[in-house]
C-alpha cells in the first residue's frame, strides 16, 4: 500500500535517533515499529529498542552489521543507509510531532484494511457480528497519548497539597465491609486493581454484588459487568438484598402481602441508585474497555465490578495456554483502571481441586490457571468457607472469612463474614 505513508518522516525520526540517541526517549513512550509503513524501517526501529535496553548506543558502528547481515538492507546499501538517514535529519529535535504523524497514518492503514476486510466478510457474516467486531477493532486503534510519568519530588508534593485541599485524596470507595476497608485503609481506591477469588458456590458474585449495593447506597456510581449472570437475575438478588425477601419468591412471584409491599419500595429505591449493568456473555479485554469507555462518556462511575475474569476472552489464543490468557487479561484490567482512573474489582474462581476434600484454606497460589492474578492485583483477597457436608440445604457453611492474601498499600489480615445465602446477602461479624 503506497497511501497512507510519509517515507520522509519515517527517515527523519530514525536518522534524529541515530544522532542523538538521547531523543529516543521523546518518542520511545508512543511509537511502536508498527507505525512504520516500511519493513526495512520496522526493522531498525526493532534494533533501536533491542540494543537500548542493553545499554549500547544505537549508532553507524553498531548497527554496521546488522545493517550488513540483514537480507532487507541489501538494496538499500547496507550500512551505508544510515548515512543517508543521517542527512535526512536536518538537526530536528522535536521528533513527537513526527511520532504522531506516523501513528496517524498507521491507524487510516489499519482502518483501510480493516474496511476492505469487511467487505470481503459482507457475504459470509451477519451483519450483528460484522459491526461489532467493527466497533471492537477500531476502538484498539485509538490513540492516547500517555499522561507525563516523571516529575520532580516537589512537584508530586505540590500536587498532594492540591489534592488535600480539594478533598480528592480522601476519594474511595467503601465496600460496605467496615474491617475490610480498614485492612485497605478506607475502601477501594482509583487506579486500583482488586481481586476477589473464590471456589465455585462459595459466594463470588454474592459478595460482588453486595459491594455494589453498598457503595451505590452511599451515593457512588456502580458499573456491574456480568459475564455469568444475566440482568434479571442480577435484579432479583439485588432485591432480595434489600428487602430480605427470598430471590426465588421474586422470581416466582409468589410473594405475601408484606413482600409485596416490601417489593415495591426495594424497586423505587433501586430506580434512585446509579447502577449501570452490562451483562453481554463471551468478551474480551478490547470489548469490556469499550463498555466501560462509553459509560465513563455518558456518565462517570466510581467502581467497576467484572465477573469474573477466568470466562474473559483472549483476544489472540493463537498458541496460548489459559494461564497466559488470564495473565494478559489482569495486565490489561489494571492498565484500565490507572487509564480511567478509577478501581476496578475483578472476581476470580479458586482451583476447585487445590482444596479438593478438605477444609484447608485456600491461598493466593490456588487461583485457577492464575497467570498474572497475584502479580497484577494491589489487593488480592479470597472468600472462602468450609465445608459442611451435613449442613441442611448446602454443601458449605453459612460462617466464612474474606482473607487478604496480599494487600501491596496495607496490611493483610482477616474479616468474619457471614452468609444469608436465601437473601444473597454477606454480613460482617465480630
Amino acid at each position: 500500500m503506497t497511501i497512507y505513508q510519509n517515507q520522509e518522516a519515517e527517515q527523519v525520526i530514525l536518522g534524529t535517533a541515530i544522532m542523538n540517541n538521547s531523543l529516543l526517549l521523546n518518542v520511545a513512550d508512543i511509537l511502536e515499529s508498527k507505525h512504520f509503513s516500511y519493513i526495512e524501517h520496522q526493522e531498525i526501529w526493532k534494533e533501536f529498542i533491542r540494543i537500548g535496553r542493553e545499554g549500547v548506543t544505537a549508532d553507524p558502528v553498531t548497527l554496521k552489521n546488522f545493517m550488513q547481515n540483514n537480507a532487507i538492507f541489501k538494496d538499500l546499501g547496507g550500512s551505508k543507509y544510515l548515512i543517508t538517514l543521517m542527512q535526512l535529519a536536518n538537526g530536528v529535535a522535536d521528533l513527537r510531532s513526527y511520532a504522531k504523524t506516523l501513528i496517524e497514518l498507521w491507524q487510516k492503514r489499519e482502518f483501510y484494511e480493516l474496511i476492505e476486510n469487511c467487505k470481503n466478510e459482507l457475504q459470509e457474516k451477519s451483519f450483528n457480528y460484522l459491526s461489532s467486531d467493527f466497533q471492537n477493532k477500531i476502538a484498539g486503534l485509538e490513540f492516547q497519548e500517555p499522561k507525563k510519568q516523571t516529575q520532580c519530588t516537589s512537584d508530586i508534593l505540590d500536587d498532594l497539597d492540591k489534592e488535600d485541599a480539594e478533598g480528592l485524596s480522601d476519594k474511595f470507595v467503601e465496600t460496605g465491609f467496615s474491617k475490610l476497608d480498614n485492612f485497605m485503609n478506607g475502601g477501594l481506591y482509583a487506579k486500583q486493581l482488586y481481586i476477589i477469588g473464590a471456589r465455585p458456590s462459595v459466594g463470588k458474585t454474592t459478595i460482588g454484588q453486595n459491594i455494589i449495593l453498598n457503595a451505590s447506597r452511599s451515593g457512588k456510581r456502580c458499573l456491574f459487568i456480568s459475564l455469568e449472570v444475566d440482568k434479571r437475575n442480577v435484579m432479583y438478588k439485588f432485591l432480595s438484598n434489600m428487602k430480605s425477601i427470598d430471590s426465588w419468591k421474586i422470581q416466582k412471584k409468589c410473594l405475601n402481602q408484606s413482600e409485596v409491599v416490601g417489593l415495591q419500595e426495594a424497586k423505587e429505591e433501586l430506580r434512585n441508585m446509579k447502577i449501570y449493568v452490562n451483562d453481554s456473555s463471551g468478551l474480551n479485554i478490547t470489548q469490556i474497555k469499550q463498555i466501560i469507555k462509553n459509560q465513563i462518556d455518558k456518565q462517570p462511575v466510581d467502581l467497576v465490578v467484572v465477573d469474573y475474569i477466568q470466562i474473559m476472552k483472549g483476544e489472540d489464543t493463537r498458541n496460548k495456554n489459559e494461564s497466559l490468557i488470564i495473565k494478559e487479561n489482569t495486565t490489561a484490567l489494571k492498565s484500565i483502571a490507572k487509564q480511567f482512573d478509577i478501581p476496578i474489582l475483578a472476581l476470580a474462581q479458586i482451583n476447585r481441586k487445590a482444596v479438593e476434600g478438605s477444609n484447608q484454606e485456600p491461598t493466593i497460589n490456588d487461583f485457577k490457571s492464575s497467570g498474572g492474578i497475584e502479580e497484577d492485583a494491589d489487593v488480592a483477597m479470597i472468600l472462602h468457607r468450609d465445608r459442611s457436608e451435613d449442613k441442611e440445604g448446602g454443601y458449605f457453611s453459612d460462617a466464612g472469612k474474606i482473607i487478604i492474601a496480599k494487600n501491596r498499600h496495607g496490611r493483610t489480615g482477616v474479616s468474619n463474614v457471614m452468609i444469608q445465602g436465601n437473601f444473597g446477602r454477606f454480613l460482617e461479624i465480630n
